[in-house]
C-alpha cells in the first residue's frame, strides 16, 4: 500500500505539464478551433506556419477558453482551464517590455466573427468573463500561474501586466481555489473611472461606459493554501482584493494601491467571513479610496478621491461584520506601509470569534482618513510599529498630486479622532509594545472593553513612546483613553512598563502611577524629528541612548539596529512611487484589444 501510494504521488508530479504564454505566440488549437496554431506546450514563438504546433499561445485568455462561444454554462475547452491540479502557467513579456495582457471582453464587442470563433469571455456577461479559478493542485504539487521573471521580480517593471477591460467583475479568481501559487503579476485596468459616486462614473445607470474592471482578485473562505507572491493591484474601479481568505493563506510583496473603492475588503457581501491563517507580508496598502489617472501624468497619480460621506468607502483592509467559526481567523500584518487611505487603515474591528487574532507588526501606519490602525473582538497584537496621527493629510495641497484630488473629502478623524483603537477580549492580553507614535489627535491608543466595563480584560503595554502635538482643539492628545476604565492596565495579565510618554494632554498624569506604571518617563525621547508632520512622517530614530531603558524601549534589538528601522525599512515608499510610476507610465497608457 505505501508503494501504491509513494508511485501515485510521484505520478502527480511527472505528469504535471507547463503551459506558455507569450507575445509572439500563436493561437490555440483545440477540437473547437482546429484552425489553432500553437498548443501552448512549448516556451517557443509560433513558427509562422501549420496547426497545432508546440508553441505558447500569443493571448493570456486561451488558458481558460479557446476562442468559441461560451456563456455561463459552457465547459471545456470553451471555458475553463486547460491542463490539471499542479501544472505550471508561464505568462511572459513585462512592463519594462510593453507587454500588457487582456482580460474580459475585447472592447464592446463579444465575438468577432459569424462563426463564434475569436469570442473572449461570456456571451451577453462582461462582468464573469474574468479569469475563473485556476484548478487546484495538491501539497505535493501546488498549481502556479507565474509571470515571466517569477524567479526575480524584484523590480515592478519586471512584472507581467494583466489588465481587465470593458466592466469585467475581476481580473483574476481565486473563490475556492486550493494549493495555487500566483507570482510576478502587475494587475489593473486601462480607464479613469471608480464606481462609488465618483465624477467619472465607470458604469452608469448600470451600463459599462469604460474600459474597467470592478476587482483585481476575489477570493472566499474557501480558497486556502494559497500563496501571492510580487503582486501589485491598482488602479481598479473596486477593490484590489475582495473578499475573505481560508486557512493557509499568505501574501508576500503585496502592493495594493490607489483603487478607487478599497485596497482589500474582505466583505464580499456573502454574509461569510474569514477562517484560518491569514498573512500579509512586506505590503503597501495605499491611496485606496481614490481613483488611479489614467494615462498617468503625476508622481502621485490619485485623484477623484470619495470618502464614506460622499458615496465612498476607503478602506485599506477592512473585512465583514462577522465572527469567524471555530477556529477563528488569525489575521497578521508584517512590514509595510498603510497610509492615505480614505478611510481607516487596517480595520479589523470586525474580526471576532474564539481563535481569532489580529497581529500588527514592524508597521508604518500614517496619513490615513480615519484610524490608522484598528482591532475589535480579535486579540490583538501591535509591535515595532510607527504610527502617525495625522488623519487630517489628505485635506493638505500633497504635492504631485493631481488638482483638487481631495475635492470630495470632509470625513476626517472619523471614528473619534483617534490614532489607534483596540478592544481587549478576556480570552487573553492585547499587546501593545515597542511602538513610537506621534499623534496631534485627540486621543492616542483608545481601549476599550468588547463588553462590559467588568470585564477581566486585559493589555500589555510596554516600551512604546508616544509624542503628541496640540490638535485642533489647542490641546495635547490624550495618550490613552477609554470611554469606561483603563483597569485593563491593572488586571491580571496585564503590564505597564518601559514608557515614554512626552507632551500627553494635561489631565494625564504621567507617569500613571494609578495605573501601576512603572519605570516610566515623561521627558523627551530625542527622536531624530519631532516636528509635527501634516503627511507622511519624521525620522522617529533616537539621537541618544536612555540607560534607565531598556533596548526594547530604545526600540533597538540585541545589535543596536534600530527596530523601527527595520520595521519602516521602506518608509519613503508612497512618495518614492514616482520613479516607478516614471518608468512603467508609457507602458499602461497603452490600450490592446
Amino acid at each position: 500500500m505505501l508503494l501504491v501510494m509513494f508511485f501515485g504521488f510521484a505520478c502527480l508530479h511527472l505528469n504535471a505539464a507547463t503551459w506558455y504564454v507569450r507575445p509572439d505566440g500563436g493561437t490555440r488549437f483545440s477540437s473547437n478551433i482546429k484552425s489553432g496554431q500553437c498548443d501552448g506546450t512549448a516556451d517557443a514563438p509560433y513558427p509562422g506556419s501549420g496547426v497545432n504546433k508546440h508553441c505558447a499561445f500569443k493571448d493570456v485568455r486561451m488558458l481558460w477558453q479557446d476562442g468559441f462561444y461560451a456563456d455561463d454554462n459552457s465547459g471545456f475547452p470553451a471555458w475553463g482551464w486547460i491542463g490539471h491540479g499542479g501544472d505550471t502557467y508561464i505568462i511572459r513579456g513585462s512592463l519594462a517590455e510593453g507587454v500588457s495582457y487582456r482580460v474580459g471582453w475585447p472592447r464592446q464587442e463579444n465575438c468577432l466573427t459569424p462563426d463564434g470563433s475569436n469570442c473572449w469571455g461570456h456571451s451577453g456577461n462582461a462582468g464573469s468573463s474574468g479569469a475563473p479559478a485556476p484548478p487546484a493542485g495538491t501539497p505535493e504539487a501546488r498549481t502556479r500561474v507565474l509571470g515571466g521573471n517569477f524567479a526575480n521580480c524584484s523590480n515592478p517593471t519586471s512584472r507581467t501586466q494583466l489588465h481587465g477591460g470593458w466592466g469585467v467583475g475581476s481580473v483574476l479568481s481565486l473563490v475556492g481555489a486550493s494549493y495555487v501559487d500566483v507570482a510576478c503579476l502587475d494587475i489593473t485596468d486601462f480607464a479613469n473611472c471608480g464606481q462609488d459616486h465618483n465624477k467619472v462614473d465607470c458604469k452608469p445607470n448600470g451600463v459599462v461606459a469604460a474600459d474597467f474592471a470592478s476587482n483585481g482578485i476575489i477570493t472566499n473562505n474557501k480558497s486556502t493554501h494559497i500563496s501571492l507572491s510580487d503582486i501589485r493591484i491598482h488602479g481598479l474601479g473596486k477593490a484590489g482584493i475582495l473578499g475573505a481568505t481560508g486557512d493557509d493563506f499568505i501574501a508576500n510583496g503585496l502592493e495594493l494601491v490607489g483603487n478607487a473603492d478599497s485596497g482589500w475588503n474582505a466583505d464580499d457581501g456573502s454574509h461569510t467571513t474569514g477562517i484560518g491563517s491569514f498573512q500579509v507580508r512586506n505590503y503597501d496598502i495605499s491611496w485606496n479610496g481614490c481613483v488611479e489617472e489614467y494615462p498617468i501624468v503625476h508622481k502621485l497619480p490619485f485623484g477623484d478621491c470619495t470618502d464614506q460621506d460622499h458615496g465612498g468607502y476607503g478602506d485599506g483592509f477592512g473585512t465583514a461584520s462577522m465572527d469567524s467559526d471555530p477556529p477563528g481567523w488569525q489575521v497578521t500584518f508584517d512590514t509595510g506601509t498603510v497610509s492615505y487611505n480614505t478611510q481607516d487603515g487596517l480595520d479589523a474591528l470586525h474580526i471576532g470569534g474564539k481563535g481569532s487574532s489580529m497581529t500588527i507588526l514592524h508597521t508604518k501606519a500614517f496619513s490615513n482618513m480615519g484610524q490608522q490602525l484598528k482591532v475589535g473582538g480579535a486579540t490583538a497584537t501591535i509591535t515595532d510599529s510607527l504610527i502617525v496621527g495625522n488623519c487630517r493629510a489628505m485635506s493638505e495641497n500633497i504635492p504631485d498630486t493631481p488638482m483638487g484630488y481631495n475635492t470630495n473629502l470632509d470625513l476626517f478623524c472619523r471614528a473619534g479622532d483617534t490614532a489607534v483603537l483596540i478592544n481587549a477580549p478576556n480570552a487573553q492580553p492585547a499587546v501593545y509594545q515597542r511602538n513610537i507614535m506621534y499623534s496631534n489627535n485627540k486621543v492616542g491608543l483608545e481601549i476599550e472593553y468588547p463588553g462590559e466595563s467588568s470585564s477581566n480584560a486585559a493589555i500589555k503595554y510596554d516600551d512604546n513612546i508616544f509624542v503628541g502635538f496640540k490638535n485642533r482643539d489647542g490641546e495635547y492628545p490624550d495618550p490613552i483613553y477609554s470611554n469606561t476604565n483603563l483597569m485593563m492596565f491593572t488586571n491580571p495579565g496585564a503590564s505597564f512598563t518601559h514608557n515614554t510618554t512626552f507632551r500627553g494632554n494635561s489631565n494625564w498624569r504621567c507617569p500613571a502611577v494609578w495605573l501601576h506604571e512603572s519605570d516610566g518617563s515623561c521627558s523627551d525621547p530625542h527622536l531624530k524629528d519631532e516636528t509635527w508632520h501634516p503627511y507622511g512622517y519624521g525620522d522617529p530614530s533616537r539621537t541618544t541612548s536612555d540607560s534607565r531603558q531598556s533596548p526594547a524601549a530604545q526600540n533597538t534589538d540585541s545589535s543596536g539596529k534600530s527596530r523601527i528601522s527595520m520595521a519602516a525599512g521602506s518608509l519613503g515608499a508612497v512618495l518614492a512611487a514616482g520613479s516607478i510610476w516614471q518608468a512603467i507610465r508609457l507602458w499602461r497608457g497603452r490600450s490592446s484589444n
